[in-house]
């Protein structure tokens, strides 16, 4: 656009067998114990001021506050609200709907009027308080419009950290640490299953609340020091960041990195390059395997209601799926790092698809051995390694475009939350809960589409770049 290619891929973007395409290589040399522990993670093969970020401590409030109602779910809000038909899911769809339409208004905002600095955490302050107020709910119309109002907040999250990671890492750095940051949420899941288990046998009843009703006080009462200091935490983007902490070096190996990729800065964004976005074959091949992928692996949500149904404890309702989080974790890591290191985006997120596959097979059968049972949904987890891979890859493949860049994971993400607004309520309807009639046969379906759509993105990749 504006006479720049839309697409200018690293080696590390280009499909498979596809020909070097010749990227200088921007990191400084290291020693051999160096090397070696690059392997893990590729930090210490470089600068250390490549280490820390804000955007995990971010990612991590947001989706503490997305998902603490399944927690609260099932320690008593079902009972004491009488959630006892499909509300539990028109509280993701009302979620969902927030999300939808906020989502690209929230990353324009960011691209022409205000910094992501000041965006993103008046936004995180903003939702924190209404989740305070979902204590005081007293029916599901009250919840409906609170958790729509925090999805229309929280729409700026997800895509903005992601267009802010994009922005500062290179191809054999970006799918790790995408990774770590969407894995944020694995650790917010953790968190939140111990804290409502420690709250509701040690805060259920005091102050007259509920301990449900706590866990939406103290969610709030974490998110709202770590939004402030986000105010002076995230960097914006490289050419035009004002964070104190970055010494003028900093910036200026930032710049230079971005330039010796390939990767083109946001620039003003005016209506014709808006409409060459929504036009062209990047934006769409990419989104059909990103939706995908967030489809096929949905089945872990349903994990705690087949644990209430199984007769566990309310503690052991909340704290087993934190074992699932962990593998969700490390499967990302492990993943992302073989992405990162050998460039095969196409190849291992497939790898990915095909365990989730085996996963939902497993519980579609659904009569097996109560041990298997808990196996599948144990391995459903894996599916959070494949979206930080096609995310890394999407960037890869457009970084030549600094204003698709911004919008790919935003737009992505209209599509994904608006099938997640009527999916689970038409195949995951709360009455048949935990056993499902057709759920996790049509999750086997999106998982095949995943595939199909993760190669013809990177066929299309590889036609315009050999």
């Amino acid at each position: 656009m504006d006479g720049k290619p839309v697409f200018q891929a690293s080696e590390a973007s280009i499909p498979d067998s596809c020909p070097s395409v010749g990227n200088e290589d921007v990191q400084p040399k290291a020693t051999r114990t160096q090397r070696f522990l690059g392997l893990f993670w590729d930090t210490f093969e470089g600068d250390v001021e490549e280490r820390s970020s804000y955007v995990m401590l971010g990612y991590f409030i947001k989706y503490l506050d997305q998902q603490n109602y399944s927690n609260a779910y099932v320690s008593g809000m079902r009972e004491d609200l009488h959630l006892y038909g499909n509300e539990r899911n028109l509280l993701v769809t009302y979620f969902n709907i927030g999300i939808i339409l906020g989502t690209v208004p929230s990353q324009l905002i960011q691209l022409k009027y205000v910094r992501p600095s000041l965006w993103i955490p008046s936004c995180e302050l903003a939702w924190s308080i209404l989740v305070m107020a979902m204590a005081g709910a007293k029916n599901p119309q009250t919840l409906y419009a609170l958790r729509f109002f925090v999805g229309l907040l929280e729409s700026c999250s997800f895509p903005g950290y992601s267009a802010l990671l994009g922005s500062w890492y290179g191809p054999t750095q970006l799918a790790k640490r995408v990774a770590l940051f969407e894995q944020s949420s694995a650790i917010a899941s953790m968190f939140s299953g111990y804290l409502q288990a420690a709250l509701y046998e040690g805060m259920n009843g005091k102050g007259g609340l509920r301990g449900w009703q706590w866990l939406f006080i103290f969610d709030a009462i974490i998110s709202i020091p770590i939004a402030v200091w986000g105010y002076f935490a995230i960097p914006d983007q490289p050419n035009d960041t004002r964070a104190f902490w970055l010494r003028k070096k900093d910036r200026e190996y930032a710049i230079q990195r971005q330039a010796k990729m390939g990767r083109a800065p946001v620039r003003h964004l005016t209506l014709r390059k808006l409409r060459q976005v929504f036009t062209g074959w990047h934006l769409w091949a990419f989104i059909f395997p990103y939706l995908m992928v967030a489809q096929a692996g949905q089945g872990f949500n349903f994990f705690n209601l087949w644990l209430k149904a199984e007769g566990y404890s309310t503690v052991q309702v909340n704290t087993i799926p934190t074992a699932g989080s962990a593998i969700s974790l490390v499967a990302s890591l492990v993943f992302g790092t073989i992405a990162d290191r050998t460039g095969r985006r196409r190849d291992t997120s497939i790898v990915v698809c095909v365990i989730v596959i085996v996963a939902n097979i497993l519980l579609s059968v659904w009569n097996i051995p109560k041990a298997a049972l808990l196996f599948a949904f144990f391995l459903s987890f894996v599916s959070a390694a494949a979206q930080p891979i096609v995310i890394a890859w999407g960037q890869e493949v457009t970084q030549g475009n600094g204003e698709l860049r911004q919008l790919l994971v935003a737009t992505g993400n209209i599509f994904t939350y608006t099938f997640s607004a009527w999916v689970p309520l038409l195949i995951f309807p709360t009455y048949d809960a935990p056993n499902y009639k057709y759920g996790y046969q049509i999750l086997i379906l999106f998982g095949g589409l995943s595939i199909i759509g993760i190669w013809l993105f990177g066929y299309l990749a590889k036609r315009e770049i050999c």
